[in-house]
């Protein structure tokens, strides 16, 4: 047994959802239904089927992210094939059609678990506070969904309903299930932290479905310094729940890089410290070899954001609230007020290379303060999995400013040979699977 404590962090504190989360490793929780009634009028039961949730979602979370990075061009991969270093084409930016599975059956039964604890709970009598926490965690199951995914598979929210899902273009009704369970999350809250842990997710989900006027205005209620985690076991086994952006970089792995990338240069001029990378003690090079480089080897300058396989994750920040209300404003078509709320974020910042606020950006017109909003988006959520989300509603949305794509296509024909991809497809064994979908490969 493991003990797995998910934090929510403001400025000068630290306080716990729970004070003890319980989690059966080896043991997942994977259908909990048959879980009796009188096992459920039990305090500890109930935080057992609720970490169940919980543990699924780590374990997508962060390896995910890893993914996520290379999606988004947030990494250089350093030519590792298999298990680390992911497979070629997903090096080159490119998720493979059925693809990637093991992802799934994490998000889906992070949110069946949760939507099961809802349901028994319920029925049992439980505590608020075990209430609030089953809605908290169905809540940003399906942000990860809504963001991750390209289509969804729309099953009922009763859990004994066992027909199979429906397919839906697009993921809409994964973010409206979010805002439904953060709701009711907010409503069950019994403090301050509990109550932005959920308006923080709810902005999230609002500003992937284009409601502004709610996305800032959940955001405006969450403070600066607010941080909501997920922490990361120190299990040495693939597919733990470990921080993968971490251990691919350590010791014989070197599967990954921060040369090439947009944020090599920027941290070395700027010394920003959100997105610091640094000289690895013992290896210049990374591992394995890359085509188009001499004798294959890449050069290695890994992450420093996470420095243990125990780092924890963020999954929402005041931070990432203000840039929320940053870009309601730009949506809104004020921006310079924008301008200020993005300057306000980035000059908070101290610089590692000489100990000053970093200087304000500067915009002369509307586009490019969407440009700087695009930018302080890539720093601030830097290696949390959310890149290739933001840039797939941007394209959706045809909103002006630039990105800050680093050119990987002139360093290997990998990037060119491979089409970007911006998130995951319905994988093979749930279309084989289910009635409802196209076959795989069809």
């Amino acid at each position: 047994m493991t003990n797995m404590t998910i934090r929510l962090r403001s400025t000068g504190r630290v306080t716990t959802i729970a004070l003890s989360l319980a989690v059966l490793v080896g043991c997942d929780v994977t259908n909990p239904g048959p879980v009796l009634d009188e096992f459920l009028a039990v305090d500890a039961s109930q935080q057992g089927l609720i970490n169940g949730s919980i543990r699924s979602l780590a374990e997508l979370v962060t390896y995910g992210a890893y993914t996520n990075a290379l999606l988004a061009r947030e990494v250089f991969p350093g030519g590792q094939t298999g298990a680390w270093g992911h497979n070629v084409t997903t090096q080159g930016g490119h998720i493979l059609p059925g693809s990637y599975g093991n992802y799934w059956t994490d998000a889906v039964q992070a949110r069946f678990i949760a939507e099961t604890a809802i349901a028994r709970f319920t029925d049992a009598g439980a505590p608020a506070n075990k209430m609030y926490q089953a809605h908290l965690w169905a809540g940003y199951a399906y942000r990860v969904l809504g963001e991750w995914w390209c289509d969804a598979v729309v099953v009922s929210t009763d859990p004994s309903n066992t027909e199979p899902g429906v397919f839906e273009s697009g993921t809409t009704t994964y973010f409206n299930r979010a805002v439904t369970n953060f709701s009711a999350a907010l409503g069950l809250a019994a403090n301050a932290d509990e109550k932005s842990a959920a308006l923080a997710g709810r902005a999230a989900a609002y500003a992937q479905l284009g409601d502004w006027t709610n996305a800032a205005g959940d955001a405006s209620q969450v403070p600066d310094g607010f941080v909501f985690q997920i922490e990361t076991g120190g299990e040495a086994s693939f597919g733990g729940y470990m921080n993968h952006i971490y251990e691919a970089v350590e010791g014989a792995l070197r599967s990954h890089t921060q040369d090439f990338t947009w944020f090599k240069d920027y941290y070395t001029t700027t010394g920003d410290p959100r997105v610091p990378w640094r000289d690895h003690p013992l290896y210049t090079l990374a591992t394995a070899s890359l085509s188009g480089f001499p004798g294959g080897s890449v050069p290695f300058h890994p992450q420093a954001k996470y420095m243990a396989r125990t780092s924890p994750m963020n999954l929402a920040t005041g931070w990432e609230m203000r840039l929320i209300e940053a870009e309601a404003a730009l949506e809104a078509g004020n921006w310079t007020a924008a301008m200020v709320i993005i300057n306000a974020v980035h000059t908070r910042n101290i610089s590692d290379n000489d100990g000053n606020p970093l200087p304000q950006w500067v915009a002369a017109d509307a586009t490019e303060a969407w440009t700087f909003l695009k930018r302080e988006r890539y720093i601030e959520l830097w290696l949390e999995g959310r890149r290739a989300s933001d840039e797939r509603r941007w394209a959706a949305n045809g909103t002006p400013g630039s990105l800050d794509t680093p050119d990987f296509e002139s360093q290997s024909v990998l990037f060119s040979a491979n089409p970007r991809s911006y998130c995951f497809d319905i994988p093979d064994a749930e279309r084989d699977s289910n009635p409802n979908l196209s076959p795989a490969g069809g």
